[in-house]
C-alpha cells in the first residue's frame, strides 16, 4: 500500500515568465532579474542567496503539513517563524508514527528535533544524526510511504539534491529518487516507535532554504591576490560560527589543488566563537591560530571578513588569536569587481563599448587583416583576435600585432581555433583543434594535465572572474567545473578534479558562461512557459537553479561573470541585454562580443 504523506495545506508557489523580447514588462525572477549598475560586496554575494530564494519562489510549490503550524517569530531572526508539530499520539498506528516523524523533522529546527525524537526508540535517538545528511525534494510531489510485507516502511520521493554535514550541497540529476527505510517495534507500553531509520532528514527544498543560509567561503588564489569562493549551506541559527568553522576546515577537494587558506591548520574556535555587537563581529580563535607574520595575518583576517560580512548586521570583523588582535584585513580585489565595457568587432576593428562613444582598441591596419574575429582583452591590456587559423596578439601600446599560435593549414580559413580569452596572468585560453590550450605572449603553450578531460572532448569553456576556475562543456553534453592548477609564476599546469554540474548538462543545453562568482549559465531548450523561446538556465556551483525565458533564435549567452550583466547573441548577430524583466537589443553593429577578465 502506498500513500502520500498526509498534508493538505500547501502554501502557494509561483513562477514568473520572463519577457523574451521587449514586448512588455513581466516580473523578474531571482538572479540577474533586477541588478543595479554597481554592487556592494555584500550585495554581490547576497545575490547568491537571492538566486536560491528565487528558485523557491519561482519554480516549486511550497507544501506544509496541516499539522505543522507556525506559531510565532523567533527572537533571533525576524524572518524565521517558529514551527511546531505534534508528537506521537496514544494508539497511533505504525504508519501514523512514520508520517508524524516526517512532519516533526520539517518543524525540527524550532525545537532542535526534540519532537521528532519522541517518535524514536531510545536506542534510535542515540544513533540518529538529523543534520548528517539533508535530502531535499522539490515540494511539487509529496513523499510516498509504502508498507513492505515484513512490516517495515519505505519513504520515497523525488530528490533535487543532498546537503552533507560540511554544508556542501550536491545537486541530483533530474529524475533522481530518495529512498529511506524505516523499521518499527512496540515499546514497553505497546506504542509503536521507530527503531531503525536513515541518518539525516528529508525536507522540501523550500524548508531547506528557510532553515539554511547560502554563503560563500572566501579562500585564496595561489598568488594570494584574489578570493576563490566556495558556496556552502549552513543553519541560519549558527551561520557565523559555521562560516568560521568552514574556513578552518579548508576548501573542498575539487578546489584544494589551486585554492588555499592562510589560517593555520591547528587553528580552532575558542571561547564564545563569533560574537556580534554593534555591527562588529569578534571572532575568538585559539592562541595557536596566529600565523605570526603581518602579511599572513592580514590575509587571514581578509578571508574571515569577506566570509562574515555576507551576514546582515555584520559590517566589521575583529579576529583574536587568544588575546592577540590580528589587526586589519588585507585589501584584495573583491569577488565581483567592475569588469568594464564589452569588447567586440566593428568594421574590422576591435572596439570596446557598443554606443557612439565606443573606443577602438586595434584597427584592421594594426591587426594586419580586415577579417579578424572573436576578440578578447587581457588584464594587461593586450588585445587578442583570431585571423584565419592564427591567434594574434597586440600588446598594449604597440603598433602591430603578431601571431602567437597557428594550427592546421593557413589556407583552410577559420581552421580549428575557438574564441580566445585572456586571463589575468597573461595567458590566452582557447580551443585549438578541439584541445583546450593556453598560450602566453611569447607563443609558449602550457601543458595542461587533467585526469578527466581528454583531447578533442571540449565543446565550450569559460574562466571565472578571478581566473582560477574553469567551466567546461564536453562534447557529450556534460558540464563540470574545476580549479586551475598554476605554478608560482601563474603558468597553468593542469586542472583539478571535476565537479560535475548535472543541471547545466544534458540534451538540449548548449553554450556556457560564468554569470556570477559562484554560478554558470547555459542555454536550454524551451520550457513549458517559453513556447519556442530557449531558456537561460542559471546554475549555482553547489546551489540552486533558476531559469529565465531568453530570446528567439538565441545562439549563445555571455556574462561579465560578476552578476552585473547578462547578454544573449542571436542567430542574426544581434546582442540582447537583460534589463529588469525585459530583453532589449543592445547592438547589432558590434559583433563577437565578450567581457574581459579583470
Amino acid at each position: 500500500m502506498t500513500q502520500p504523506m498526509n498534508r493538505d495545506a500547501p502554501t502557494q508557489g509561483r513562477r514568473s515568465a520572463e519577457a523574451a523580447e521587449p514586448a512588455g514588462p513581466t516580473e523578474p525572477i531571482g538572479l540577474l532579474g533586477t541588478v543595479p549598475a554597481r554592487l556592494s560586496r555584500r550585495g554581490a554575494l547576497g545575490l547568491l542567496s537571492a538566486t536560491a530564494a528565487g528558485v523557491l519562489a519561482g519554480c516549486t510549490a511550497l507544501p506544509s503539513s496541516s499539522r505543522v503550524t507556525r506559531s510565532g517569530v523567533a527572537a533571533s531572526d525576524t524572518n524565521a517563524l517558529i514551527e511546531t508539530a505534534p508528537g506521537p499520539g496514544e494508539g497511533d498506528s505504525a504508519e501514523d508514527i512514520v508520517n508524524g516523524f516526517l512532519r516533526a523533522t520539517i518543524a525540527g529546527f524550532s525545537d532542535d528535533f526534540a519532537t521528532a525524537k519522541q517518535f524514536l526508540s531510545d536506542h534510535a535517538v542515540a544513533q540518529w544524526k538529523p543534520l548528517e545528511t539533508v535530502s531535499a525534494y522539490s515540494g511539487s510531489t509529496e513523499p510516498q510511504v509504502s508498507v513492505a510485507a515484513n512490516g517495515s516502511f519505505t519513504v520515497t520521493s523525488g530528490q533535487v539534491g543532498v546537503l552533507n554535514s560540511l554544508g556542501v550541497f550536491t545537486p541530483a540529476p533530474e529524475g533522481s529518487t530518495y529512498t529511506g527505510e524505516f523499521s518499527l517495534a512496540t515499546n514497553s507500553t505497546g506504542q509503536w516507535r521507530i527503531v531503525g531509520l536513515p541518518h539525516g532528514i528529508l525536507l522540501p527544498l523550500s524548508r531547506l532554504m528557510q532553515n539554511f543560509a547560502v554563503s560563500s567561503l572566501a579562500f585564496l588564489s595561489r598568488d594570494r591576490s584574489r578570493f576563490v569562493p566556495e558556496l556552502r549551506w549552513y543553519p541560519r541559527s549558527s551561520q557565523a560560527d559555521s562560516l568560521v568553522s568552514g574556513l578552518l576546515a579548508g576548501p573542498s577537494d575539487w578546489l584544494a589543488k589551486g585554492a588555499s587558506s592562510l589560517i593555520p591548520r591547528n587553528a580552532e574556535r575558542a571561547g564564545r566563537g563569533v560574537v556580534v555587537e554593534g555591527g562588529t563581529a569578534t571572532v575568538h580563535l585559539s592562541a595557536d591560530s596566529d600565523p605570526a607574520s603581518e602579511d599572513a595575518r592580514g590575509l587571514m583576517v581578509a578571508q574571515i571578513e569577506q566570509s562574515l560580512v555576507q551576514i546582515s548586521g555584520i559590517d566589521h570583523v575583529r579576529v583574536l588569536a587568544g588575546t592577540v588582535d590580528l589587526g586589519a584585513a588585507a585589501q584584495l580585489t573583491p569577488m565581483a569587481p567592475e569588469v568594464g565595457g564589452i569588447v567586440g568587432m566593428s568594421e574590422g576593428s576591435v572596439v570596446r563599448g557598443t554606443g557612439a562613444r565606443r573606443v577602438t582598441l586595434a584597427s584592421d591596419r594594426v591587426l594586419g587583416t580586415s577579417d579578424a574575429r572573436s576578440p578578447s582583452l587581457g588584464a594587461d591590456g593586450a588585445v587578442y583576435a583570431l585571423s584565419a587559423s592564427s591567434l594574434l596578439r597586440l600588446p598594449r601600446g604597440q603598433g602591430s600585432a603578431s601571431v602567437i599560435l597557428s594550427v592546421g593549414d593557413p589556407s583552410a580559413g577559420a581552421g580549428g581555433l575557438g574564441a580566445p580569452m585572456g586571463d589575468r596572468h597573461g595567458w590566452a585560453w582557447l580551443l585549438a583543434e578541439g584541445r583546450l590550450t593556453a598560450v602566453n605572449g611569447s607563443g609558449q603553450r602550457a601543458t595542461l594535465e587533467s585526469s578527466w578531460l581528454q583531447d578533442g572532448t571540449v565543446a565550450a569553456f569559460d574562466l571565472s572572474v578571478e581566473s582560477e576556475r574553469i567551466a567546461v562543456r564536453r562534447t557529450d553534453g556534460r558540464v563540470a567545473v574545476a580549479i586551475i592548477i598554476r605554478d608560482q609564476d601563474g603558468r597553468p599546469t593542469g586542472l583539478g578534479p571535476a565537479l560535475e554540474m548535472p543541471r547545466a548538462s544534458g540534451t538540449g543545453t548548449r553554450g556556457l558562461s560564468w554569470c556570477a562568482p559562484n554560478a554558470v549559465c547555459v542555454l536550454a531548450a524551451a520550457g513549458t512557459e517559453g513556447g519556442s523561446v530557449p531558456e537561460v538556465r542559471l546554475v549555482q556551483v553547489g546551489g540552486a537553479v533558476n531559469t529565465l525565458v531568453g530570446v528567439r533564435r538565441a545562439r549563445s549567452v555571455i556574462s561579465d561573470r560578476s552578476e552585473e550583466s547578462l547578454l544573449i547573441v542571436d542567430e542574426d548577430g544581434q546582442t540582447w541585454q537583460r534589463r529588469g524583466a525585459m530583453w532589449r537589443v543592445l547592438t547589432a553593429e558590434v559583433t563577437d562580443p565578450s567581457f574581459p577578465l579583470p
